[in-house]
């Protein structure tokens, strides 16, 4: 599926009513709002992030307050016609991530074996 076909579906059905999740509900309530997970707010725009291709939505929790979130963090209304493709893009948007995740995890490995034994320290030692 094609994120800007979603994206284009989705600027269509403007405003959506969403939930937030995880990190998106902590935020929220960092900011002063009182939110649960069951607590509706609005998306009022979408776009796709430069960097990582991502849809990003901006939300308002309180008609007033504007914020940005992954729509990856979001949870459409279930009743909504595009729900189960929204699903699907964050199925593929969390396996991409899992990708990179590993990815970064190698290059991590591999920067321990260039390195070797070497510590800055060893350059200070008498010999």
């Amino acid at each position: 599926m094609s994120a800007q076909q979603l994206l284009n579906d989705l600027l269509d059905h403007l405003p959506l009513r969403v939930y937030g999740r995880g990190a998106v509900l902590t935020l929220l309530r960092e900011m002063g709002f009182p939110v649960k997970n069951k607590t509706p707010l609005t998306v009022i725009d979408i776009f796709r992030d430069d960097e990582s291709g991502e849809l990003v939505c901006k939300l308002t929790p309180d008609g007033t307050g504007e914020f940005t979130a992954a729509l990856s963090n979001l949870k459409l209304d279930i009743t909504h016609s595009l729900y189960r493709r929204v699903k699907n893009y964050q199925a593929e948007v969390s396996e991409e991530l899992g990708k990179q995740d590993v990815e970064d995890s190698r290059q991590t490995q591999i920067d321990r074996e260039d390195r070797g034994g070497f510590r800055v320290g060893d350059l200070y030692k008498k010999r």
